[in-house]
């Protein structure tokens, strides 16, 4: 396809810090400094870091969103809850949450979709992105995921939580031709250069999500 704008880009990706899990306070406010001349979709740092990424972003208007439930998304319905609600209690915009994929895949779905949906109405009118672990699930099994998702009232999708779990388009391409535009979608798990990010939205995604954002610009590691 052909090229996208760096600003264009930019607009499209939520970056967050690559390298290894525990990163400590010099190296967010690194990784702050790093961000901080361009505008993304959202600067995305675990639930402890919120208030500190507040703190440093809200002055230039970037938005700030943390995962909850994350990487399994096996935590009770009300450990979910509290987690949100610390989370927007410190500021957060975007709310990226990981389905209970282990209820999921024991056949529990009205379980998936009851927390889905009090997870929803708890966040108001926060973005809420659900992760669905599309690398982990044959595709029929996918699509029902999108579509518990879809009734629960979430409408913006995350393909994977990452940590080895690789998005691919044909993930991209079989939401999109079975919702269509009805949910958007965020391409996670293994967008580390530019190519990998446009074949993605190529494919369809709305957004991406990376660690490795100023590769995925194009103007650096």
């Amino acid at each position: 396809m052909a090229g996208i704008a760096t600003s264009e880009l930019a607009a499209m990706i939520d970056a967050s810090i690559g390298g290894r899990p525990a990163a400590t306070l010099a190296e967010m406010s690194e990784f702050y400094r790093k961000l901080a001349p361009y505008r993304f979709a959202a600067v995305e740092v675990e639930p402890h870091y919120v208030r500190s990424a507040v703190e440093h972003y809200r002055p230039l208007g970037q938005p700030i969103a943390t995962v909850i439930s994350y990487p399994l998304g096996a935590m009770t319905t009300e450990a979910k809850l509290v987690q949100m609600a610390r989370a927007m209690a410190d500021g957060a915009d975007e709310l990226d949450i990981a389905i209970d994929i282990s209820a999921f895949l024991s056949g529990d779905f009205t379980k998936v979709a009851d927390e889905l949906a009090t997870m929803r109405a708890l966040a108001g009118g926060r973005t809420v992105k659900a992760i669905y672990y599309a690398a982990i699930l044959p595709e029929d099994a996918a699509l029902r995921a999108v579509a518990l998702i879809r009734d629960a009232g979430i409408t913006f999708l995350k393909t994977n939580p990452g940590f080895g779990n690789v998005t691919t388009p044909a993930q991209i391409r079989a939401v999109r031709q079975r919702f269509g535009k009805t949910m958007r979608i965020m391409a996670s798990g293994g967008v580390r250069t530019h190519e990998d990010a446009l074949a993605m939205v190529e494919a369809g995604a709305d957004r991406i999500a990376t660690s490795s954002p100023f590769a995925v610009l194009g103007i650096g590691p």
